[in-house]
């Protein structure tokens, strides 16, 4: 059989009180005297009931339902950590976390919609790639005027409040660490160069690179990985990794290397060991990302700028419950810049 559920109503019997003074315990509401026995009876007869808010009734009722949806790929290792934040922020501020995974693009964004509208959620943050930017969910999401925080997502576009990476900061930061350790400006490894994985993030990195060759009085130095897709990355990596060992290993001098991702890094060390290198004496490495926070568990260690996802998502919950707490029609978007962290490792 299956057991009845307990009501306010059963509630409010077993207290002896009325609905609304029960109501006015759940909710705090204030006006409503009441002596602390009433309100002592109240929640005795809930724990005594095993008596439970029914979030959804309360959230068609109040319009609030304590839950922000996540939207991303959950086979991605960034989407994970993005989570971290959130749920951590959430839990401070009395919300959970609706993990909404990717299907479709244009038909999983539909239902996040549907959801809002249901008031089953009150706000949205996806992670977006770096490169993303539909105009049309952006419109979407403002003429339904739901609370919504892209993490790395519509950069180039003013009209949608982004978390975003400071990649120039991150670069300039690595390269003094190399620079002061080693005398020597590294060389760069740059992956995804020429095709579609070069969008702004790493236009900003190799700009910066540049940028600090010149004002160092250093000649710049860049070795291009390229790539067609993702799938390619690990073969043409390591491929590449191998051409400029053979290239740059040839003096008494430890050649320096800085990749923009870590997959450049991994086929450096790969590379150096089916030669007989070694990593932090033969030649030197750092990533200027850590995807797969796998730096620790390189040997040697590898130095690494942390591109700081858990504190994206902790940020993101904050700008969104901001926005929730505004009438649309108030609402301002805008970007916010975060740090990468510096990670120093026995490679670099």
């Amino acid at each position: 059989m299956v057991k009845k559920r307990v009501t306010s109503f059963d509630v409010a019997k077993l207290a002896g009180v009325s609905r609304s003074v029960v109501s006015a315990v759940l909710n705090g509401t204030v006006g409503i005297g009441m002596s602390q026995e009433t309100r002592e009876a109240v929640l005795t007869a809930m724990r005594e009931l095993d008596y439970h808010v029914d979030a959804q009734a309360r959230g068609m009722k109040t319009g609030i339902s304590h839950c922000l949806a996540a939207f991303g790929d959950t086979t991605n290792p960034l989407f994970l950590q993005l989570l971290e934040g959130m749920q951590r922020a959430c839990a401070e501020n009395g919300y959970q976390v609706l993990l909404y995974g990717q299907g479709t693009q244009s038909k999983s964004r539909s239902g996040l919609i549907n959801l809002y509208q249901q008031r089953r959620i009150d706000g949205i943050v996806s992670l977006d790639h770096t490169n993303y930017g539909d105009r049309e969910w952006a419109d979407t999401i403002a003429k339904h005027g739901i609370p919504y925080v892209s993490v790395e997502g519509y950069a180039e576009y003013s009209g949608v409040t982004s978390i975003l990476a400071n990649y120039r900061d991150s670069i300039h930061r690595a390269l003094a660490y190399l620079t002061k350790a080693h005398k020597s400006v590294p060389i760069y490894v740059q992956i995804g160069g020429g095709n579609s994985l070069m969008n702004w993030a790493e236009q900003d990195r190799l700009q910066a690179y540049k940028e600090y060759c010149s004002l160092s009085g250093f000649a710049p130095c860049v070795e291009t990985v390229e790539v067609k897709n993702k799938a390619d990355l690990d073969a043409h990596a390591n491929n590449r990794a191998n051409q400029m060992l053979e290239t740059y290993c040839t003096s008494e001098q430890p050649p320096v290397f800085l990749s923009n991702w870590m997959f450049g890094a991994v086929g450096l060390y790969r590379a150096a060991a089916a030669r007989g290198l070694t990593i932090g004496k033969d030649l030197y490495v750092m990533s200027a990302d850590n995807t797969y926070r796998a730096n620790r568990y390189l040997f040697p260690t590898l130095s690494a700028m942390e591109i700081p996802y858990a504190s994206m998502g902790e940020k993101a919950i904050e700008v969104l419950l901001a926005q929730a707490e505004q009438r649309a029609e108030n609402r301002q978007a805008a970007k916010y810049w975060l740090l990468a962290d510096l990670v120093p490792g026995e490679s670099g």
